[in-house]
């Protein structure tokens, strides 16, 4: 029999196509796959829990870590700072879990050569009017910072190229079925492009 293998999951989508809600799907379903908190430096929300959302640190801190190499990918997004523990990700696939990142495009290209072995997987938005929409009634950006994060979708859409597989949001429950699908393929050795 194969020994499965345990590795990190890639999930980027843009603000707002539902890479959040696709990863915690995903992490209701399987016992064995955990998500990780990344750092940041932007303000916490009011409907966001330290250490269970993010780990909110000052921007010093951030940079500190960042020179201690401390980050497998780390962005400035929207003017805040974003990145992922390196510690956290190799501790829980020590302990034969996978976990799964929800991040944006930048880094995760930066992620994915420093771990090759990641499943990496673009989340589409059924459309950009839909998109619009979802962002326009999550009601936590002003409208500018909305415009930006539009604009912005555009060339993160660009960056698709760089993932193992690409899925439209029309539905959580299937594609985070389909998620878990490749997960479980990947980890057998099997093909996720079958």
């Amino acid at each position: 029999m194969t020994q499965k293998k345990y590795f990190p999951i890639i999930v980027s989508s843009p603000s707002g196509a539902g890479k959040n809600s696709v990863c915690d799907a995903v992490v209701e379903k399987c016992s064995d796959v955990e998500y990780s908190v990344s750092y940041t430096t932007r303000a916490i929300r009011r409907t966001e829990e330290e250490g269970v959302d993010y780990f909110f640190v000052s921007e010093d801190r951030f940079k500190k870590m960042i020179r201690e190499d401390a980050f497998l990918e780390w962005a400035k997004y929207l003017g805040h700072y974003y990145g992922t523990s390196r510690k956290i990700v190799e501790d829980t696939i020590s302990r034969n879990m996978f976990i799964i990142l929800a991040i944006e495009t930048k880094g995760a290209v930066q992620f994915m050569k420093n771990r090759p072995d990641a499943l990496s997987i673009f989340i589409f938005p059924p459309s950009m009017k839909e998109l619009e929409r979802r962002l326009r009634n999550r009601k936590t950006d002003a409208p500018d910072v909305i415009e930006t994060r539009l604009d912005n979708a555009k060339h993160e859409i660009a960056d698709c190229i760089y993932y193992d597989r690409f899925i439209i949001n029309d539905d959580i429950d299937r594609v985070s079925d389909e998620v878990i699908k490749w997960i479980y393929k990947k980890s057998e050795g099997k093909d996720i492009y079958g």
